[in-house]
């Protein structure tokens, strides 16, 4: 582990690194945005809980809180080690003035039953087939399970705590995570509208707002080792979503002030230039200036950094890693430079085709709000935005070769031609000319080309099998089938919507059945073999839940509620799945061996054929 001797200087760090070279360190939190950064963000203290292992996970000492104020600890730690490296301090001592400081994580955060939720909301009712709609009731009592609020004291004390304080409650996505995620909940949201709990919809809403209005961005999650970095812009969408399901004008008439604000943070710090056949376009990327290693994954960022070749830029490697946690997809090889190894990540090279066809999407929906309220002078702005935001995506990440839109890379000045299953973001959010019907169908073509139709659980979000990152094969996650479906689902072209289903139909089962044997919702799912399962790979154990997993399969259950039907002896209806308030496995290990015991996926069968 590097030892460097820093400075304060304003926002940053001067580093006098042992070579004698001098670099600028750019924390992920610091005095401008926090009150015990030096606890949580950087210092002797986070150095020290990492080097000695003394959690598995490293998230798990900077979510727990102080019991005194972080001056106080930290002073504490003077007096008791003064200027030790960790090298040179007993594990046992370190482990003990923790247990004395600090207490166990997620105590600041409260249980709540959401004061909207019912126990048969009428939209699921509607389901047509009745083990699935039983299953609906289910997904819907998970979202007591996930509901957390802030413990009202911590107001009073807030530099105590690594949490960020919110004042409304809140949905969390589940197991290590949990505080409040950014993009997570665009599909926690979809969930809790399929299941008519608008005032929680609002208030997790709000809470975002409220970040925005403090921070001048959405960050990834609710915590200030976060404060550096946002996740993929959904803040707009989310709106958008209520609004249909609740035509409420004066909720856009306070929102949109914050979206716009929000967009600007897009617009004025996470755009870069490219320059394609003599034109100059201006697109969007995941740039995070911090350059150091994250907080809650601090170990194995510095053993990954100890792995570099040689002259390799240990600061520049960090960037990139927490620029690619801003993506959402950490890790995986599309942002390798070798598409194998995480030592080569070049992410702040990469121009992501979703992002940009995400913010394709705020404008278009910042367009229909704005006309919503009556503001035709700015829907008018947008709309132009919007159109010519739209040539830009076709002319910048669309390959007219392989009838589909890649990532573009800023080093290689050319496209990554490998299949993601972010190439259908653009699809998702209707950044083409919709009128173009054969625009569908050759992204179609292109996956069907690239075989990720070809597993009974799913589309998995790579093709990559060089890694094992958990953003690759043979991992499925329901954000990104969520938005294929939905893509092919919105498109003008009849034999695509009917592809559309017969995804959904996939994904759908695959996690009604491994909900069935395991009593649990999964982040994430492997779609390989002849049965889907709990996916694994990347920094930590799969986890359960799961927020967006409920929520996209609760919105597909609705969308499709007179098509959707399991097959006869799917599963065994007599017998119920296990409880969801057993404790979840962690590990895919144990879950795989109750599932390869069990079924044979036959209904991938009747999709194939279908395909």
């Amino acid at each position: 582990m590097l030892f460097r001797w820093c400075s304060l200087v304003s926002i940053a760090f001067l580093c006098f690194i042992p070579n004698g070279s001098l670099q600028i360190e750019v924390h992920v939190c610091d005095t401008t945005n926090s009150n015990n950064s030096f606890i949580y963000c950087n210092g002797p203290i986070l150095d020290a809980v990492n080097y000695h292992a003394l959690y598995n996970d490293s998230k798990e000492f900077v979510d727990m809180p102080m019991k005194v104020d972080p001056t106080e600890v930290y002073n504490a730690w003077l007096a008791k080690f003064g200027n030790a490296t960790a090298a040179s301090l007993n594990r046992t001592d370190v482990q003990a003035f923790v247990n004395q400081y600090f207490s166990a994580a997620g105590t600041e955060l409260i249980a709540c039953t959401p004061d909207d939720w019912q126990e048969k909301p009428p939209k699921l009712a509607t389901i047509a087939d009745p083990q699935l709609r039983e299953w609906a009731y289910k997904l819907n009592g998970i979202w007591k399970n996930l509901c957390r609020k802030i413990d009202p004291a911590i107001e009073q004390h807030t530099s105590r705590f690594s949490l960020l304080y919110v004042p409304n409650h809140f949905i969390v996505p589940g197991g290590r995570f949990r505080e409040f995620y950014y993009w997570d909940a665009y599909w926690i949201i979809k969930g809790l509208i399929a299941c008519e709990m608008y005032n929680t919809t609002k208030s997790m809403i709000r809470n975002l707002a409220t970040m925005v209005d403090q921070h001048g961005f959405v960050p990834n999650g609710g915590r200030v080792y976060y404060l550096q970095r946002s996740q993929p812009p959904l803040l707009s969408a989310m709106v958008y979503e209520l609004y249909e399901a609740t035509n409420d004008k004066a909720f856009i008439a306070e929102l949109l002030p914050t979206l716009l604000k929000e967009l600007n943070f897009w617009n004025e710090k996470r755009m870069a230039t490219v320059t394609l056949n003599g034109k100059q376009y201006q697109v969007y990327q995941y740039k995070t200036p911090s350059n150091v290693p994250r907080p809650e994954s601090y170990r194995v960022d510095t053993t990954n950094s100890a792995k570099l070749a040689n002259g390799m830029d240990k600061q520049q490697f960090y960037q990139d890693l927490a620029s690619a946690a801003e993506s959402g997809w950490d890790f995986s090889t599309r942002w390798f430079s070798d598409y194998k190894s995480l030592t080569t990540i070049e992410t702040t090279k990469v121009l992501p085709v979703d992002l940009n066809g995400l913010l394709c999407w705020n404008m278009d929906i910042m367009e229909y709000l704005y006309e919503q309220v009556g503001d035709t002078t700015n829907s008018q702005i947008f709309r132009n935005r919007r159109a010519e935001f739209r040539d830009t995506v076709q002319n910048v990440f669309y390959n007219r070769t392989d009838g589909t839109w890649y990532d573009y890379n800023l080093r290689t000045q050319s496209h990554n031609p490998r299949f993601y299953t972010s190439t259908a973001v653009p699809l998702f959010t209707n950044c083409y000319n919709t009128l173009n019907t054969g625009k569908s169908q050759k992204v179609f073509d292109y996956m069907d080309r690239m075989g990720v139709f070809n597993y009974p659980g799913g589309i998995p979000s790579s093709m990559s099998q060089e890694s094992s990152e958990q953003w690759d094969f043979p991992n499925g996650w329901s954000p990104n089938n969520h938005m294929i479906i939905e893509g092919l689902r919105k498109s003008a072209n009849p034999e695509m919507q009917d592809k559309g289903f017969l995804i959904a139909s996939k994904w759908v089962m695959g996690n009604f059945r491994v909900f069935y044997e395991t009593g649990h919702m999964w982040e994430k799912y492997n779609v390989i073999g002849s049965y889907p399962q709990p996916g694994s790979g990347g920094e930590y154990d799969v986890q359960d839940g799961f927020g967006w997993t409920n929520g996209a399969i609760l919105d597909l259950l609705l969308t499709y509620n007179d098509r959707l039907f399991v097959p006869e002896n799917f599963v065994n209806a007599t017998t119920p799945p296990p409880s969801a308030t057993t404790p979840a496995v962690q590990t895919t290990t144990k879950v795989a061996s109750s599932l390869q015991t069990s079924w044979v996926f036959f209904f991938s069968v009747l999709i194939y054929q279908l395909f």
